[in-house]
């Protein structure tokens, strides 16, 4: 269990550390010349039980607040020291308040320096603190009165202290490992050691990490835990990792980085939360206020965006929105602490909810139902609440970021939840049944849509319904959705374009014909399909009435043109598909040159890299450099055919 004290300067924190562990905290000079705790502290103490309390001793001084507020990141119990001749002071109030915007609800109290008052003084500090307690709506807090230099009191502590070990659970080992790091430094024949508290997940030596300030990779060396060396480190956990890593030292690395799993470099400035602001406040807390962001062991100046109205009272909670001066990191649920343009006074705090937020329509209602149904507690419940209210899907791997979820912990969600996936890894949504087929059902009203306002057209084609769905569906989305609509029979497909089965489209016998003539002209058993005028001089037909009849194809689906005066018929176009497949699948990486396809298919080059090029913006194929591979989605079996 970790413990850190809280309380007013000089209220004897530090002392009663060194009197429950023997250990002095005090490590600076100017903490041992001043007699006052300027910056973090931290001692052990294994239990008989084999438990081990560890102890992070804050400074109290207002000056070094910050230094307070990181190290109460994370931590398991918050213990509030009050000198019995002093009773509770600003800083008393401010720390105890800090200790709740942080969520930690788990408290008892020490009161210090009972030796240099009378009983009855004693007593009614209790009745002060009990009061400040109860204000802060914490009820049964129990309070111990100590002198830590005469060791009085300290076993009754020690013992409750024990007691409260016991039921501390132990912190989630399922997501990446993060870990806040709040000291660096470096030891003669050890190297760069950094120290601090894991949030979540496990760390083994070996193991290689990102400093997420700088995206420096590095390798654990060493483990320790409690002062014990350890081969692994867990969440709810203090440590000290010994690392090491290209350009990585004391210097590179501040007060306030984490150390976590590569997949969590994914950095933010924007932020969007829920927001507490201290009933203490005067006044209400209004919209794009500068303020100091105290998250993990990090600060960082911020600006607060109210989202709902243009401010939230004093006293009252609300959604707003953090804007960063640097980039950061934070997932969901991570708690924070906000004080003033001067740093004189805490304010407000809350709770990540998204920490990858938008800059646009942060605001919007669509916006505010999509972070209200993000506020849950678990993932499971978010992601459901989300894939039932969003039109367009939930992007997969935004979530999982912010939800700190490895993809086997997604996968497992997904199934339990029993969501449809849809697209490519890195663009991948997920959809409730209910959300996937009322998407389907306004495709289908898109489409009704366009044949109303072209009903010469054999059909929309993707960016046709594109256009008409709101909101904007992806194509990766859409053409998985068109697909299973085809296959369901909702829908009907000509060539690249899709249309309800009750749509037909009247050609005339003559321009039936003369496709039919054209199709053949254009698909010759040997080289190159002739283009558009040499096609028209074969057939014996004028120019403009050959290409007014190809264009007539390709509303049908029937032709496709692949450039200016260049049009091939679809069944070539397939067979020249077909090719292309054939050949990635026979090379060892999949990949194929221009010469490679033409030597396949026997026709002229320029054809041939009108084809390829074609191919291209259909998204069939990707070039890279000089040579080119099927499209991603295309390998997953996913069609990509779109008007060109």
């Amino acid at each position: 269990m970790i413990v850190a004290t809280a309380g007013h300067v000089d209220h004897g924190k530090t002392e009663l550390v060194k009197a429950l562990t023997g250990t002095d905290t005090d490590r600076l000079p100017e903490e041992k010349a001043r007699g006052v705790s300027v910056d973090l502290g931290f001692a052990y103490h294994t239990l008989p039980d084999g438990n081990i309390l560890g102890f992070v001793d804050v400074p109290g001084h207002e000056k070094f607040i910050r230094n307070m507020l990181a190290g109460v990141a994370g931590i398991d119990l918050g213990l509030l020291v009050v000198a019995a001749d002093d009773g509770v002071m600003p800083q008393t109030r401010e720390h105890l308040a800090i200790l709740g915007l942080l969520g930690i609800g788990r408290l008892m109290v020490a009161l210090t320096k009972i030796d240099r008052v009378a009983p009855d003084r004693i007593s009614k500090v209790r009745t002060q603190v009990g009061g400040l307690l109860k204000e802060a709506g914490h009820t049964g807090c129990d309070v111990y009165p100590v002198c830590a230099p005469e060791k009085i009191g300290i076993e009754a502590l020690m013992d409750a202290l024990s007691l409260r070990a016991k039921t501390v659970r132990a912190g989630s080992v399922d997501g990446h490992f993060r870990m806040a790091i709040d000291r660096a430094f470096s030891l003669k024949g050890i190297g760069l050691v950094i120290t601090g508290m894991v949030f979540s997940g496990t760390v083994c030596a070996s193991e290689n990490l990102i400093v997420l300030s700088t995206g420096s990779p590095v390798r654990v060396r060493e483990i320790r835990v409690h002062n014990q060396k350890r081969n692994q480190a867990k969440a709810g956990e203090r440590c000290a990792l010994n690392i090491v890593g290209r350009g990585v030292s004391e210097q590179s690395i501040r007060r306030g980085t984490w150390l976590a799993h590569s997949d969590l470099y994914v950095p933010t400035r924007r932020m969007d939360v829920d927001l507490h602001v201290l009933k203490t406040e005067t006044r209400s807390l209004k919209h794009w206020t500068p303020t100091h962001l105290h998250i993990g062991s990090d600060h960082i100046s911020a600006r607060v965006a109210v989202l709902s109205g243009s401010n939230i009272a004093a006293g009252h909670s609300g959604l707003a929105q953090l804007v960063l001066s640097r980039d950061a990191f934070a997932v969901h649920g991570d708690r924070f602490v906000l004080r003033d343009q001067s740093a004189q006074r805490t304010i407000a705090g809350g709770r990540v909810i998204d920490p990858f937020s938008p800059k646009r329509g942060r605001a919007r209602p669509s916006r505010i139902a999509t972070l209200t149904a993000m506020c849950g507690e678990n993932a499971a419940e978010i992601l459901q609440a989300l894939a039932e209210h969003s039109e367009t899907g939930v992007p997969l791997h935004p979530f999982s970021v912010s939800h700190n979820l490895p993809a086997s912990r997604i996968d497992v969600l997904i199934a339990s939840l029993e969501l449809r996936r849809v697209g490519m890894p890195a663009k991948e949504r997920v959809f409730s049944e209910a959300r996937w087929r009322d998407l389907l059902d306004r495709i289908a009203t898109c489409i009704a849509s366009f044949h109303q306002l072209r009903p010469t057209f054999s059909g929309a084609s993707v960016k046709d319904i594109q256009l008409l769905l709101y909101p904007f569906t992806e194509t990766e989305t859409l053409d998985l959705a068109l697909k299973i609509m085809v296959a369901e029979k909702r829908l009907g497909a000509r060539g690249n374009r899709f249309h309800l089965p009750s749509h037909d489209v009247h050609v005339s016998e003559q321009d039936l014909s003369l496709l039919a003539l054209a199709a053949t002209t254009l698909a010759p058993d040997l080289g190159a399909p002739p283009s558009l005028y040499q096609a028209a001089e074969e057939i014996g037909v004028e120019v403009a009435v050959l290409e007014k009849t190809l264009k007539i194809g390709v509303k049908l689906g029937d032709v496709v043109m692949l450039e200016k005066n260049r049009y091939v018929p679809i069944p070539l176009m397939t067979k020249l598909k077909a090719t292309a497949e054939q050949l990635a699948g026979r090379s060892t990486d999949g990949f194929f040159t221009t010469i490679e396809y033409r030597n396949e298919i026997k026709m002229g080059r320029n054809f041939v890299i009108a084809v390829l090029e074609y191919f291209d913006q259909l998204r069939f194929t990707e070039r890279v450099g000089d040579r080119r591979r099927l499209a991603r989605s295309t390998a997953r079996g996913i069609p990509v055919d779109s008007e060109k």
